[in-house]
């Protein structure tokens, strides 16, 4: 703004300006005015040196600074605190559920086992008496002076139960508990078969689905053969030990012997070991993928250094197996010995049928102890290898691909005919069959298996048969008694409802379905601990402590059988107690468990080698079968897989659909991950917000990078999964603007607009406020040909680019900014890895697959706020899966108002519900672009990215393309078979609009784009589910029901609004509340059609305060009618579904439950956001502005009235746009329309002198002025003289009094190419002192050139898709425009007659059923004095809404699960968990303010109050002098920290100890890192005692 003076100035000078205007020309300059002119420019330039010199003296008195509030976030250290609580909690009830769980199991079915062959005391065997030790009490057995009570068969006893049934003797005054021939039920004979068919059910019915539901791999009748054979003989060594062995024995030896089923296991591992020893490390270290045991291959440059440790290693684990086996064979010895000893008869049988039975049982588990060579499994893996250089990679001949266009090396539907595959030698196809799923043959062989499982029992039993063996078979099959022979004596099998000792049937049917779920309970919880990093606590020590503590459970069993009678029923023994006489008898025994024990120990020892997998899938985790019901502890160690490298890799392989395998490097690929984020008009507090996050992560990356560093020099193998590399880019869409001057007349060149004005200065001062003092370094700018480029170092040697677009050379919008990252990224970063790839893949067998598919896309809008845990959550998500395309978090809502308190209920419930279904049972449809991770190699897939380049040419693609573009890529990756996730425990943050009218246009862009892409996503259903196995039938059903009741959401709440009105005032008649309720809607709706936006948006702010009130009294109708009801009322038990359903999912979510509290904000909005919106959104569908972040500028329509307005300053009153009158009338110095600001160019961008010369080149004599005499008040600033300026101006006119050359045509030719304009100017006005190399005016000035190549990249990717778009001539713009109103008239006729036909209904047959009440079922209950009754036309629909809510709620509980595993796996508890995403490092974020000088009041407690008021004056002394000094405070930058972390970090002592605990679980070799930046595999090995820079480490730093 100019004074008052200043003005009168400057009309002063007007005249003088003119008349130098007229006098002089060039044509006049004297040598002497050249002389003078020169030594002019020497002096200024000397003069502002000076000035700068002291305008840096002057700046340093100014001591006080502005220090950032370092914010204590208390209620994040509070639910840190509480998680950390929640999981140890977790943890210690995981670990008690697995060993309770497994212990009952097996001592309920020893029980069981046990109750098939009782002991009897007439026996001379004494195998199930414990080697004699188990000895029969007689005061229990026998009842004295009974008499005629045993008779009935009962009697009454002081110390028995008296239900427990009694027998008769020889002897008429006594009576006996037991029969001469013991009794068997043969409900426990079924109940074991049960147990034992359990796991075979779930492996069909798990096949059934993925085979239903998912893809499966081809079927093979080998692999079915091979199948089929194994559970064969699986089956039947089960059965033969569990009905003929295993009942001879007491529990506590039968359980003994279970140790041995490791026959098969143990001699196939030492096999292997030996045989592979040299190509093979078998010691087991964690591997850095995924956590997961891997065998790390030998090096011969690796060999040297660390061969001695090798060898250490492998004689340690041959050693341990070699023990293991001698164990073994000294304990099933022992164990003959035993039984020979304890035997009369078949003593042959008895050993021959053991030793046969736990051979076969461990034969099932061959495929976790078979290892075959490396040269073997690879060349299984890579039985097409011959093809893999043209089919797989169809570019590996070419140069590297400059070019703009997707890479097709990753055509994963690629399959090859069955005659061009080469066939496998049985080695590679055992290695085939061990590494693949076989749902298809799993599912037969389970029938097989079920089949097989319940024949052996009638053939083992039928063979012991002592009468008919008919009979046997009639026994078991609940149809009459027999007799058989058992290996200690006789039993009789019966089916009476009476078993023995007051068990009845119900309660055998219950103990076997407490052993079923106990069994199925701990398999789950065991396998859950593999995956969130809890497998050695809660997998391997209670499983092992379950396989010792069964053993001993069973002597106080044994010994105190009474105590475990309940309610009269006993399922042990009673009779018998355990009497510890003679340990002679059972040494055997002892030493046989306990010889087992430590076999099956040693065998198992790779389990306690790592801590489980970070949420890698169960499949990958554990060999088939899934668990054995007999011998549950020990079937699950026996099938946690032994390696898991080579199985994840063929997994991979599978899911990714590739038939063309390639070879697997064993390097660890660091992921590479591009946080790219889009800016337009976001504001101050927005861009900080997105700032404050990337530092973050830039200093936690640090951290994590020094805490590798400093574990890697004590173990070379070490590496941390939660360092990636990264790098920020930033677009920022319509970034400049012409250079105007005072008078808004332009000038040469541009210059950015005040939001990148904004940007330059919070991105160094948000970067001091994270770093506490510590500064960036300067600025680097680049010249490109979309506009310009500013590049900034962060803390790890990172970049933070920021790329200005000119919307003049390139494409506007969000969607066209993601097409420039996607192919500059993704195209031209990866040309240079493509090339090294190309030369290096011979000799390494690296595949650029391997790079894309762990290089990511962090999208991010310019507002968005996460902390690092976030962006690590998604990676994590990305590893557990490759067909993972894209991972999206958790969005929260932030601001302030109404409207945002809406918004927080409405992104819950879409969180809770509907984004957790759609992960649990197919895919996630949207993954938002404010906070989303895709995966490079999905996006460089066909059809999604070069699709995703696509100009709208149709109306509709105006609305699916360019409205909702993150739905929109979505849609794309589902249709190619990509995944998108939900990951819940990665929050973000991000600016909800706060106003109704932001809020309303917000929607309106997005509500007609997720109809069009769910829509597209329907209608090519059939294809959407061939190519992508994550989506199926009942999904795309499940859908198509939401998308309904989405059409008919408007008429529904028509309904419930008619139907409150009905209810509250009973006086007024249907109809006309029907017309009442209508007569808004209809206003509604004409003004959609009628009445412009902003009216449109007034009626729907009135109406919806109005429906407001309307559903409070909704709210009370129901409350009313559910008191009056008692749940009798439809209405009201559903209303309270709901309600409840929205009250557990708060609970679920505990750190988010303050947003049920906004719940009654989103009743009361209901009709507003699901009946106006919808009707506002379909509506305005031809409208396909932005809406939100508009610039005023931009909305300028250019209407006479509002540019005389703009003009003209006064009191104006308008009626619309028809009349308009102006009073006081003022007229404007400056006009905003050209010029929107009073700042100048010179102001904001101060010219180097170079361009200063240029535009004074003609400058006339200067004695016109007084040079101390400023032209205006910012000129002052920068020392410019009025002769400067008039010089200026006068050049200006000049230009514009050019022949031939519009005024217009001039400033576009200025502000679309600056350098064009330069040469024409120096061609039309030849200068002979003018400077050869000339710099470019404007922010080019100081700008460097980019490469050559990328140079050429960018003309051709903007040439071929991102030209700037030209203006549409009025008969192109009104064709569009009427093919969209087309389009808007068709879908708003359509949503409008369904819901009237759906209303109309509904509301007809409402009234028929009122006044005659055929169309209602009665209920046996009242609601208040009428009866209640169920109306089929409205229970249909409830039932629906209900339906799919339950369906919703169902699929959070699953993914609430998953969840929380996904929490439990990556926090730290206490003390040292491994592989967690908190560094080890303790440190104190460094603060360059901590270091100063002088600090008050900074003396002892006790001699503040006596020197209180010295020190204060004694700070004033010295800050005086510190002012009077004019001292400069020195600038500390990234650098400083650093070494200022490093300072710290070494005199810590606390870190050591932690350091040297994870060390230990590492090997000492070298690990070789491959990265975006680094493909080529290059070892560094870390010298223990030299110093690395964080530089040397694995990471970005080390290219």
């Amino acid at each position: 703004m100019e004074t008052a003076g200043e003005s009168e100035t400057k009309e002063t000078l007007e005249p003088v300006r003119d008349n130098m205007q007229r006098h002089l020309s060039p044509l006049h300059t004297t040598p002497k005015s050249k002389e003078k002119k020169k030594k002019d420019d020497i002096k200024k330039k000397s003069t502002k040196v000076d000035d700068k010199k002291k305008e840096n003296e002057d700046e340093d008195w100014d001591i006080p600074e502005e220090r950032p509030q370092i914010s204590s976030d208390g209620a994040a250290k509070i639910w840190d605190c509480l998680t950390r609580s929640s999981v140890f909690i977790i943890s210690s009830c995981l670990f008690f559920i697995v060993l309770i769980s497994t212990g009952l199991t097996r001592v309920i079915i020893h029980l069981m086992i046990w109750k098939l062959n009782p002991p009897n005391p007439s026996s001379a065997v004494y195998l199930n008496k414990f080697g004699g030790l188990l000895e029969l009490v007689e005061e229990r057995y026998f009842i004295t002076n009974c008499s005629s009570e045993c008779d009935s068969g009962y009697v009454r006893r002081n110390d028995l139960p008296s239900s427990w049934k009694c027998f008769s003797t020889t002897n008429s005054t006594s009576c006996k508990l037991l029969q001469e021939t013991p009794t068997v039920n043969v409900w426990w004979i079924w109940g074991l078969i049960i147990i034992i068919l359990v796991p075979d059910l779930y492996s069909l019915i798990l096949g059934c689905w993925r085979i239903c539901f998912k893809e499966t791999d081809e079927f093979s009748v080998g692999m079915l053969l091979i199948s089929i054979v194994v559970e064969t003989l699986h089956s039947t060594g089960l059965c033969l030990l569990v009905f003929f062995v295993l009942p001879a024995f007491d529990p506590i030896s039968a359980s003994s012997l279970l140790y041995l089923v490791v026959f098969v296991p143990l001699f196939l591992s030492v096999i292997s070991e030996f045989k592979f020893s040299q190509m093979t490390k078998t010691y087991y270290k964690i591997s850095p993928q995924a956590g997961s045991v891997s065998q790390t291959y030998n090096n011969p440059e690796e060999k040297e250094g660390n061969g001695k440790q090798r060898k250490r290693d492998y004689f340690f684990y041959k050693l341990t197996q070699v023990i293991g086996i001698v164990f073994f064979g000294v304990s099933i010895l022992v164990g003959i010995h035993y039984m020979i000893q304890n035997t009369v008869d078949e003593k042959e049988i008895l050993c021959i049928l053991f030793v046969v039975s736990i051979l076969l049982v461990s034969v099932v588990y061959w495929e976790n102890f078979l290892i075959f060579s490396s040269t073997e499994s690879k060349e299984a893996n890579t039985n097409q290898d011959t093809n893999e250089d043209t089919s797989t990679n169809p570019e590996s001949s070419k140069e590297p691909n400059t070019n703009p266009e997707p890479s097709r090396n990753t055509n994963i539907n690629q399959e090859l005919p069955n005659s061009s595959r080469p066939k496998l030698s049985w080695k590679q196809f055992l290695v085939k069959y061990i590494n693949s799923r076989r749902e298809k043959v799993s599912s037969l062989t389970a029938i097989w298996k079920i089949i097989l499982t319940i024949g052996l029992p009638y053939l083992i039993f039928t063979t012991r048969s002592i009468d008919e063996p008919l009979k046997v078979a009639e026994a078991i099959s609940f149809l009459g008694t027999a007799k058989m022979k058992t290996l200690t004596g006789e039993v009789v099998l019966e089916s009476q409802g009476y078993s023995s000792f007051g068990c009845q049937r119900n309660d055998i049917v219950l103990l076997i379905v407490i052993g079923i779920i106990l069994g199925f309970i701990s398999f789950k919880s065991a396998r859950f601990a593999c995956r969130v990093y809890l497998q050695i606590w809660c997998f391997s020590l209670p499983l092992t402590l379950s396989l010792l503590a069964t053993p001993l459970v069973f002597i106080s069993i044994m010994k105190f059988p009474l105590v475990w009678t309940i309610q009269e029923c006993s399922i042990v023994q009673p009779l018998w107690e355990l009497k510890f006489n003679d340990f002679r008898e059972i040494w055997q025994i002892f030493l046989v468990g306990i010889l087992g024990f430590f076999s099956c120990v040693l065998l198992t020892l790779y389990t306690w080698t790592n801590n489980g997998s970070k949420l890698l899938k169960c499949e990958r985790l554990f060999r088939k079968p899934p668990y054995c019901g007999l011998f549950l502890d020990l079937s699950l160690l026996l099938t946690r897989c032994k390696d898991t490298t080579e199985q994840m890799e063929e997994e991979i392989d599978e899911e990714t659909g590739l038939r063309t395998l390639q070879k697997k490097s064993e390097d660890y690929c660091l992921p590479f991950v591009y946080f790219c984020a889009t800016m337009w008009h976001e504001t101050e507090t927005e861009m900080t917000q997105l700032f404050k996050s990337i530092f973050r992560v830039d200093y936690e990356q640090y951290l994590q990078r020094e805490h590798q560093r400093e574990i890697q020099q004590r173990r070379k193998g070490y590496i941390n999964e939660d360092v990636y590399e990264f790098e920020v880019h930033i677009f920022f869409d319509d970034a400049f603007k012409p250079r105007t001057n005072k008078n808004g007349k332009p000038v040469k060149g541009i210059r950015v607009n005040e939001y990148v004005k904004t940007l330059e200065k919070v991105i160094p001062n948000t970067a001091k406020s994270e770093y506490r003092g510590f500064e960036l370094e300067e600025v680097k700018k680049f010249e490109t040909p979309y506009g310009a480029r500013f590049e900034w170092t962060l803390l790890t040697d990172q970049k933070l680019i920021v790329h200005l677009k000119d919307k003049t050379k390139i494409r506007n919008r969000k969607r066209w900014s993601q097409v420039m990252y996607l192919y500059y990224l993704l195209i031209f970063k990866m040309s240079d890895v493509r090339e090294e790839v190309k030369n290096n893949n011979k000799k390494q067998g690296v595949s650029i697959e391997t790079f894309t598919s762990n290089t990511f896309i962090l999208a991010l809008d310019g507002d968005v706020d996460f902390k690092p845990e976030a962006v690590t959550l998604l990676l994590d998500r990305m590893k557990k899966n490759p067909l993972v395309g894209a991972a999206c978090g958790r969005i929260h809502p932030i601001g302030a108002g109404p409207m945002v308190w809406y918004q927080k209920f409405e992104y819950a419930i879409s969180h809770w519900l509907q984004k957790a279904t759609e992960h649990v049972f197919g895919c996630v449809l949207c993954s938002p672009g404010c906070f989303s991770l895709f995966r490079g190699s999905a996006l460089l897939d066909h059809n999604v990215m070069k699709t995703y380049t696509r100009k709208p040419t149709e109306a509709k693609h105006y609305v699916q393309y360019d409205q909702g573009e993150d739905r929109w890529l979505c849609t794309l990756l589902l249709k190619q078979k990509y995944r998108v996730d939900y990951c819940a425990a990665s929050d973000a943050l991000t600016f909800a609009p706060e106003g109704f009218y932001e809020f309303y246009k917000q929607r309106r862009r997005w509500a007609p784009s997720t109809m069009a892409n769910i829509l597209d996503l329907l209608m090519d259903g059939d294809n959407v589910r061939k190519n992508n196995q994550n989506i199926s039938r009942p999904y795309i059903f499940y859908h198509i029901c939401l998308f309904i009741s989405s059409i008919l959401t408007p008429g529904t709440i028509f309904l419930l609004i008619l139907g409150a009105i009905i209810t509250a005032f009973p006086s007024i008649e249907p109809w006309a509340a029907l017309l009442f309720n209508g007569l808004p809607v209809a206003i509604f709706i004409i003004s959609i059609f009628l009445a412009k936006e902003d009216t449109q948006l007034l009626l729907a702010a009135i109406f919806s305060t109005i429906y407001s009130l309307v559903m409070l009294v909704v709210l009370i109708g129901l409350l009313k009618e559910g008191i009056e009801s008692q749940l009798c009322s439809v209405t009201t038990v559903f209303f309270c579904f709901v309600a409840g359903v929205f009250i557990l999912a708060a609970i679920m979510h505990p750190k988010e439950f303050s947003c049920i509290l906004h719940g009654l904000l989103y009743f009361l909005a209901v009709p507003s956001m699901s009946m106006l919106l919808i009707f506002y959104s379909v509506g305005n569908m031809h409208n396909v502005n932005w809406g939100t972040r508009e610039s005023k500028v931009d909305n300028n329509d250019g209407s006479s009235a509002k540019m005389i307005q703009r003009q003209f300053l006064g009191q104006s009153c308008s009626i619309g746009d028809w009349c308009r009158c102006i009073m006081c009338v003022t007229e404007k110095k400056d006009d905003p329309v050209i010029s929107d600001d009073s700042e100048t160019d010179e102001d904001e961008h101060p010219k180097d002198e170079e361009t200063k010369d240029e535009e004074t080149k003609d400058e006339k004599p200067k004695e016109l002025k007084p040079k101390n005499e400023p032209c205006d008040e910012n000129e002052t600033k920068n020392s410019k003289t009025m002769e400067e300026c008039e010089n200026k101006d006068t050049k200006k006119e000049k230009k514009e009094k050019k022949p031939k050359k519009d005024k217009a045509d001039t400033r576009d030719e200025e502000t679309k190419s600056p350098e064009g304009v330069a040469k024409k100017k120096s061609k039309d006005k030849p200068n002979p002192t003018e400077k050869k190399d000339k710099k470019k005016p404007g922010i080019f000035a100081k700008c460097e050139p980019i490469t050559d190549k990328e140079q050429h990249f960018w003309t051709r990717f903007i040439k071929k898709y991102l030209k700037p778009e030209k203006q549409l001539n009025e008969i192109k713009r009104e064709e569009l425009q009427s093919e969209l109103i087309d389009l808007r008239n068709k879908v708003f006729f359509f949503y409008f007659i369904t819901n009237a036909i759906f209303v109309t209904i509904v509301y007809v047959l409402t009234q028929v059923n009122a006044r005659e009440s055929t169309l209602s079922i009665p209920l046996p209950c009242n609601v208040g004095d009428k009866q209640g009754t169920i109306e089929p036309i409205s229970i249909a629909f409830t039932l629906v809404f209900g339906i799919l809510l339950f369906v919703q709620f169902f699929g959070m509980l699953m993914h609430r699960i998953s969840t929380i595993s996904h929490i439990i796996a990556t926090t730290k508890v206490c003390g040292n968990k491994l592989y967690t995403k908190k560094p080890i490092v303790k440190i104190e974020k460094p603060s360059a303010f901590q270091n100063d000088d002088v600090t008050p009041f900074k003396n002892d407690k006790k001699e503040r109050t006596a020197k209180h008021r010295w020190n204060t004056v004694k700070w004033g002394i010295e800050l005086q002098k510190r002012s009077s000094g004019l001292r400069k405070r020195d600038t500390k930058t990234l650098v400083d920290l650093k070494t200022t972390i490093r300072e710290k970090l070494k005199t810590i002592t606390e870190n050591t100890e932690e350091v040297d605990k994870i060390a230990s679980f590492y090997s000492d070799e070298p690990v070789s890192i491959t990265s975006v930046r680094n493909p080529v595999r290059r070892p560094k090995p870390v010298k223990n005692n030299e110093e690395v820079s964080s530089s040397d480490t694995p990471g970005p730093s080390s290219s």
